[in-house]
């Protein structure tokens, strides 16, 4: 979650970062009060004014914490110019999907940011523009283009943005529905070993749906 490495506002500011995340993935915005965020960050409770300006400006931090965190995450595979050889495309498909599955299937402040974030996508407004085109437009545009240049596809084509949209839903079902998934893989945790059989999963779809959708 948030390193509290800094001493004094900074340390406040992040703890109340943390503490909303938790808080409004949990309840949701409406459901919680400042009072509750400001106690569980062991705040003022006029410190969420004095840092962001009110409750709603807390909860546009949160989302840029976790954008900035994920946006990290995916960075070389989206900072990376598009390359002309499918099979490199491939590979870095392969890659950018494997450091999201790493990521949000078993590192332990994933759960957090994806609570907050599945809360957030669900509510027009402020915060989910923020997200859309902050995070999730860089990121779907990013590997829709690496599957047109592994497929021969149109990018920006309806058919392409599903694809790529399925391959991250897959791996996102693992996070949300993972108290069935443990259950009924008999798991007590996703680990390394377990995250591995995930991954390895993961590519096999994806070099399927490549194959299917490759044109010539």
């Amino acid at each position: 979650m948030v390193k509290q490495t800094k001493s004094g506002g900074e340390a406040t500011r992040a703890a109340l970062i943390e503490a909303g995340l938790k808080l409004f993935g949990t309840h949701g915005y409406d459901a919680v009060s400042t009072r509750q965020i400001a106690d569980a960050a062991e705040a003022n409770i006029g410190s969420i004014a004095y840092h962001f300006g009110g409750k709603p400006g807390l909860r546009l931090a949160c989302a840029q914490f976790v954008a900035e965190r994920i946006v990290h995450v995916a960075a070389p595979a989206i900072a990376a110019p598009l390359p002309s050889d499918p099979a490199m495309a491939i590979a870095m498909m392969e890659g950018a999907i494997e450091r999201f599955a790493r990521f949000l299937v078993s590192s332990r402040e994933a759960g957090t940011y994806a609570a907050f974030m599945l809360r957030e996508i669900m509510q027009p407004g402020e915060v989910v523009d923020y997200i859309y085109d902050t995070l999730i437009s860089r990121a779907h545009m990013r590997l829709c283009g690496l599957f047109g240049v592994a497929t021969g596809q149109d990018p920006e084509s309806s058919l392409v943005k599903a694809a790529v949209f399925s391959l991250l839903g897959q791996v996102l079902y693992f996070r949300i529905a993972r108290p069935i998934v443990l259950k009924r893989m008999d798991w007590d945790d996703i680990g390394q070993a377990e995250a591995d059989e995930l991954v390895a999963v993961f590519k096999t779809n994806l070099k399927g749906l490549i194959a299917v959708h490759r044109k010539g």
